[in-house]
């Protein structure tokens, strides 16, 4: 086999943060609300009163934020994304509580909820919407004491009863059932992966009991948050949430959507426009939900904006009853954008798979060094494409040997003898084999679920190829790119294969000048089509799933293409 004189620095970063992104909020996700008009980036916000534009006599608040600040600095990023512990600036919790008691009638008592208090900054911005005599209650529920004491400190004088708890157990009790007229928090976005199984099912089976709703397995906690304080909400009463936007448009989100439209009346969805977001990593972006607790009437409407919260791009109203037929909910789907055309989609003609996962892509993935240090003989290489990113041209060549013309390719390990045999044949391969047993490589999560901890998926090269996730700008220009592969290349999970149906083979019959139109055709699917499909993140991060992608229309499709589609119909 040929080696490759590779780049090592393509594949560096390349273990590509998996394919679950951690989402958190920040406060870069609220930029456009306070930053100038004419920046085209926002600086990075912190945590302090100085740009909240408040009186500086407001001395409560400017000792929660600086504490907040301090409280913050004795955590680790990760310590926090793994307990989702992000503070909402105070414009924006200023805004979201002016919002919600406009929903309230202009004489009724607050009773004040907040199931995720940090360090009190909704509360604080209640103190300055509501009169003192309109809150007769407030409760703020905190599970870490880091924070809890500062919100007990700086808010207890002021009537807000702080409670060192979990807001989960706190929900379930009968003493707190109906209790409260207003909620607004930041819930946690603790992702699933960071729940124990146990508490999964327990957090499962309470909302089953209150609600007779089934919570995928895949949800994170806010969504347990949201649907538990249901309970505690009196009749009437108005909850605002700011959320991340996923649970719009991904189907572990379908249970919140229903319960928003089928158990309480939905009064507006605020989804923050994620290209405003300036970051490096990749998020989620947010938006805030506010409802009342009352069934919705049949003609009841939904105001939904997004972009700047307080100059949205977009505004519009839907019915309800619109809503709950709808499997997503983003601007774009509420928009037919020709989506509806009698244009074929891509299920019409390919079966969609993601590349492979190894599990340790530094461990799988070689270079020409580590191959020739251990003498790992070429029957056990497959060639293997650097990302996305690295590939500037839309078709990938090939040598006669079948490997890709393309700068920084390596060579994935692939070999599925049982581990007997290789230690038996193949020594050197063996020796490696036991160094990634020593730096624990099998025991890694999705190593340990294989049959052999170094057996490797098996995927077939395909022609044609889609990068699973990309970022879009300004111009809408199509985040996900298509590209025709000539080559005997694999790829890992960051692209997505595209297989033709027989039908569709048979019209191709290998010929490169069809492989390249029909390549073209896909790289010229709008891309409005792509966004409408996919989802979503922080920074204008776009994710599309091979389902998704199955859905998403060709319309401009040569002419040849029609004969698969009519092959395909004649034999249905």
């Amino acid at each position: 086999m040929a080696i490759n004189s590779d780049k090592p620095h393509l594949w560096k970063a390349d273990v590509e943060k998996s394919i679950d992104w951690i989402w958190e909020h920040r406060t870069p996700d609220f930029a456009p609300i306070f930053a100038p008009k004419d920046k085209k980036k926002a600086p990075a916000l912190k945590e302090a009163t100085a740009i909240y534009g408040v009186d500086r006599n407001q001395e409560q608040e400017n000792n929660r934020a600086e504490a907040q600040l301090v409280a913050d600095a004795t955590k680790s990023a990760e310590e926090r994304n793994r307990l989702g512990q992000f503070s909402t600036p105070f414009p924006v919790a200023s805004r979201m509580v002016a919002h919600a008691l406009k929903a309230l009638p202009s004489d009724a008592p607050v009773a004040f909820l907040e199931p995720a208090l940090g360090s009190g900054v909704f509360y604080s911005a209640l103190l300055r919407q509501a009169t003192a005599s309109q809150i007769t209650s407030a409760t703020g529920c905190e599970i870490d004491p880091c924070y809890s004491d500062i919100a007990k400190t700086i808010w207890s004088p002021s009537g807000l009863r702080v409670l060192n708890c979990d807001f989960t157990a706190f929900a379930t009790e009968s003493s707190n059932y109906g209790r409260f007229s207003l909620i607004c928090t930041n819930p946690p976005y603790v992702r699933h992966h960071h729940l124990q199984a146990e508490q999964k099912v327990a957090l499962q089976s309470l909302v089953m009991q209150r609600l007779g709703l089934h919570v995928s397995g895949l949800s994170g906690l806010y969504v347990y948050f949201v649907l538990l304080a249901d309970a505690v909400l009196a009749d009437g009463a108005v909850a605002s949430w700011l959320l991340p936007a996923e649970f719009l448009y991904v189907n572990y989100g379908r249970v919140l959507r229903d319960y928003l439209t089928s158990r309480v009346t939905l009064l507006s969805i605020h989804h923050f426009n994620p290209d405003d977001v300036q970051f490096d990593d990749a998020l989620v972006s947010s938006c805030i939900v506010t409802y009342r607790k009352n069934r919705s009437p049949g003609t009841s409407s939904c105001a939904i904006s997004y972009g700047d919260y307080l100059d949205p791009q977009e505004q519009r109203t839907m019915p309800t009853l619109e809503l709950r037929g709808l499997n997503k909910w983003t601007m774009s789907h509420f928009e037919n954008n020709g989506m509806s055309s009698d244009a074929p989609r891509l299920k019409d003609f390919f079966s969609v798979r993601r590349g492979i996962a190894t599990g340790a892509n530094a461990f799988f993935i070689l270079d020409t060094d580590t191959i020739a240090q251990y003498d790992i003989p070429s029957v056990f290489l497959k060639p293997i494409l650097p990302s996305p990113r690295y590939l500037r041209e839309p078709v990938i060549r090939a040598t006669v040997e079948g490997l890709p013309h393309v700068p920084g390719f390596r060579y994935l390990l692939d070999c599925r003898l049982p581990p007997n045999e290789v230690q038996r044949q193949y020594p050197s391969l063996w020796r490696y084999l036991e160094e990634g047993m020593a730096k624990g490589i099998a025991d890694g999560y999705l190593c340990s679920q294989k049959e052999v901890w170094h057996y490797q998926e098996r995927r077939k090269p395909a022609p044609f190829l889609a990068s699973y996730m990309g970022r879009s700008n300004g111009n809408r220009e199509c985040p996900i790119r298509f590209f025709v592969n000539f080559s005997d290349a694999m790829v890992t999970n960051v692209f997505l294969n595209l297989y033709p149906t027989p039908e569709l083979a048979a019209c191709l019959d290998n010929d490169k000048e069809r492989l390249i139109e029909l390549g073209e055709a896909l790289n010229n699917v709008p891309a409005e089509c792509i966004l409408h499909a996919g989802r979503a993140y922080g920074g204008g991060l776009h994710k599309i799933e091979p389902k998704e992608l199955l859905e998403v229309r060709l319309v401009s499709a040569p002419a040849w293409v029609d004969e698969a589609l009519t092959k395909q119909l004649v034999l249905i």
